[in-house]
């Protein structure tokens, strides 16, 4: 007899595995929910950064003086390792270096002589968080001794930052500083063409200014002004960032006209006439003359106080005798 056939019946999966499966169904779906809603805001950050990029391309005046605080001591190099030193001359062509450090931290100088003394002005970056300002030295005896550095005011100078002061002592006796506002720059898109403005202040004693109204000249990318009066016709030469130095004319000293370019391959200018022939200094420092004040050719002099030697400032302290200050760094120059 044939036995019959055992039927074999599934067993059922118990309860409990399948809570499990669906727990864990459940955490995988609550995950991906997670990272899903998580993108969204990802995308929105992305685009809050480009955002505020945008807004700093376009700062308002009163954003461009957070600009201007830099903390210089942990720069590389630049103003806060420059020092101010000078020269001396008896004929505007060889120069014998003094070896001495008028100030540090400190660039970018000229002077002028007043009733005797000598104000020596330069860009001082001695103190971190705060914009470029106007340091002064001076000295009552010639050059031989010096006071202790000064930080000069302007008054109406507004929300403004000196750069590249040019000293000019006037007939009646005031000296007018020109510079550039170096804080005019550092609010341009990078997609803008800049166009420097020159301005003016004006001292009775050489330490207390008031800001001049109006613009003295504006042209695109210019820097370092320095400014001459003979006979009738003033001139302002200043440096471009075309590696030149153009000139421009006024009547009064206060709207002044392009001109020309003066010299190629230079830069940082300064000039003198000694009653004959302009002389202009350019950083290097290398000695250009001219006899109509337009057009300069270079000649063989040239100052090298042995270390970085730069951004020259000359001025005659008495007969047959010159003063130049210049701009010397920490940092070696290239070869």
């Amino acid at each position: 007899m044939e036995e019959p056939i055992e039927q074999v019946v599934p067993k059922k999966k118990p309860t409990w595995l399948w809570i499990v499966i669906g727990l864990i169904v459940l955490v995988v779906i609550g995950i991906v929910a997670y990272y899903f809603g998580k993108s969204k805001p990802t995308e929105d950050k992305d685009t809050e950064v480009d955002q505020s990029t945008e807004k700093s391309n376009d700062l308002s005046s009163e954003a461009s003086k957070d600009i201007g605080q830099t903390n210089w001591s942990t720069m590389d190099q630049g103003p806060y390792k420059d020092s101010v030193s000078y020269a001396t001359s008896t004929d505007l062509l060889k120069w014998t270096d003094s070896g001495k450090i008028l100030a540090t931290h400190a660039s970018v100088p000229d002077a002028v002589v007043k009733d005797g003394t000598i104000f020596a002005y330069f860009v001082d970056v001695s103190t971190d968080g705060i914009a470029e300002q106007t340091g002064m030295v001076k000295s009552i005896d010639g050059g031989r001794s010096w006071t202790e550095r000064q930080i000069i005011k302007i008054d109406g100078i507004g929300d403004k930052a000196v750069a590249d002061p040019d000293p000019y002592l006037l007939p009646d006796g005031r000296i007018r500083l020109y510079y550039y506002d170096i804080l005019e720059n550092r609010t341009k898109k990078i997609t803008e063409s800049v166009v420097n403005k020159i301005y003016s202040a004006i001292s009775t004693d050489g330490v207390n200014f008031t800001q001049e109204d109006g613009i003295r000249f504006e042209y695109e990318m210019i820097f370092d002004p320095d400014v001459i009066k003979v006979g009738d016709v003033w001139r302002m030469y200043i440096g471009t960032d075309k590696n030149r130095i153009i000139s421009a004319t006024s009547t009064d000293g206060k709207t002044f006209t392009y001109e020309g370019i003066a010299l190629e391959n230079a830069g940082v200018p300064n000039i003198y006439y000694d009653g004959i022939r302009y002389l202009l200094y350019t950083a290097g420092v290398e000695i250009s003359t001219s006899t109509d004040g337009k057009t300069f050719t270079k000649t063989t002099n040239r100052f090298d106080s042995g270390k970085l030697t730069a951004d020259p400032g000359v001025v005659k302290i008495s007969e047959n005798n010159y003063l130049m200050v210049y701009k010397t760094s920490e940092m070696k120059p290239k070869n």
